[in-house]
């Protein structure tokens, strides 16, 4: 499967929910979170078994009431039925500056390459496995080439209750050597543009809702094309309620891709049937606040793909768990989940 959509533009209507609490489009609370997960998944009638255990390090640092600053980056190590594959993850950084007389934010996130790469081939096909959307890994790629995402989101407060926005942003993607004595594999550019609302029905409760669309470039190995994915279309609505300390958040999406072309004699040819899957996702969570150290969230999810020759859809994944967050005064945060 190809990849998901960049998430970066959805800060436009992420911080305008957050601003609720803070009122601010840039956030003033700095924070460091360390989030130690262990996955596992079992196929029984495929007769596979795996693991994960990673830890992702990520911290946001304000620079005044403009700008902010962001850094995330981990390891894993992979456990069962796969060849063990373990290392350090690429660096994630990050750059928000907000234009406060324009109303439009300016963000920047580069992808330095410092993760796990040039793969033996058994490793490889691990982490083929663990990158697959379906199983929902959190560190899916240890590591990749120099990735640059420039994108601009602009705020349009109609009112005292809706924000309207649009972002776009475009996504350089390095090449790399994924396989020990393999050529440079380039992944193609990307570009991605949103439109989103944000509408606070009354002082505690607030609805938005997001379309995302994202055109790929053609993937090269050794200049040579070999892979374009077609036209992704994302659109998602999430419903927001706050019960003093307590919040509730209810989240349901759908994303569809168009088809796309593989390599054929001559070159690239349009696939005879699309292959990556369309998904259909929802989830619920629940955070209970019992003091402004401690909360305690409970969570449902559920995601449904389509039927396609790709591997693993039409899955159905049915998800429940809790997760309590220790914190500490200086901002360090401890969450952990059980699902």
């Amino acid at each position: 499967m190809r990849r998901s959509p960049t998430l970066l533009v959805l800060l436009l209507f992420s911080t305008a929910a957050y601003s609720q609490n803070e009122q601010y489009i840039i956030s003033r609370q700095g924070s460091v979170i360390i989030t130690p997960v262990y996955q596992s998944w079992t196929g029984k009638n495929a007769g596979y078994s795996f693991s994960e255990f990673s830890t992702i390090l990520s911290a946001y640092v304000p620079l005044g009431r403009s700008a902010s600053f962001s850094l995330g980056g981990g390891g894993a190590t992979s456990g069962g039925d796969v060849t063990k594959l373990s290392g350090l993850t690429d660096v994630q950084l990050g750059f928000n500056y907000y234009f406060e007389s324009i109303n439009t934010v300016f963000s920047l996130g580069i992808n330095a390459p410092t993760g796990k790469k040039e793969l033996p081939h058994d490793q490889f096909v691990t982490s083929i496995l663990f990158s697959h959307p379906l199983f929902n890994m959190q560190v899916p790629v240890w590591g990749q080439g120099l990735n640059l995402n420039p994108g601009l989101a602009w705020v349009f407060p109609v009112n005292d209750n809706l924000v309207l926005g649009l972002a776009a942003a475009y996504q350089y993607r390095g090449k790399y050597k994924p396989i020990e004595g393999s050529g440079f594999y380039a992944p193609g550019a990307e570009i991605t543009g949103s439109l989103g609302a944000d509408y606070k029905l009354n002082e505690a409760a607030s609805l938005s809702a997001d379309f995302m669309f994202t055109s790929y470039g053609t993937d090269k190995y050794n200049d040579a094309e070999v892979f374009a994915s077609g036209n992704s279309y994302w659109f998602n609505l999430q419903y927001r309620q706050y019960f003093r300390e307590n919040v509730l958040q209810v989240f349901a999406g759908y994303r569809s891709v168009s088809k796309g072309k593989v390599a054929g004699v001559g070159g690239l040819v349009s696939e005879a049937e699309r292959l990556e899957p369309g998904r259909f996702e929802t989830e619920g969570q629940f955070r209970q606040g019992f003091n402004p150290r401690f909360s305690l969230t409970y969570l449902a999810e559920v995601r449904i793909y389509e039927n396609t020759a790709e591997a693993y859809s039409g899955s159905k994944v049915v998800g429940v768990g809790a997760g309590p967050t220790f914190s500490l005064p200086s901002g360090l945060f401890f969450p952990a989940v059980v699902k």
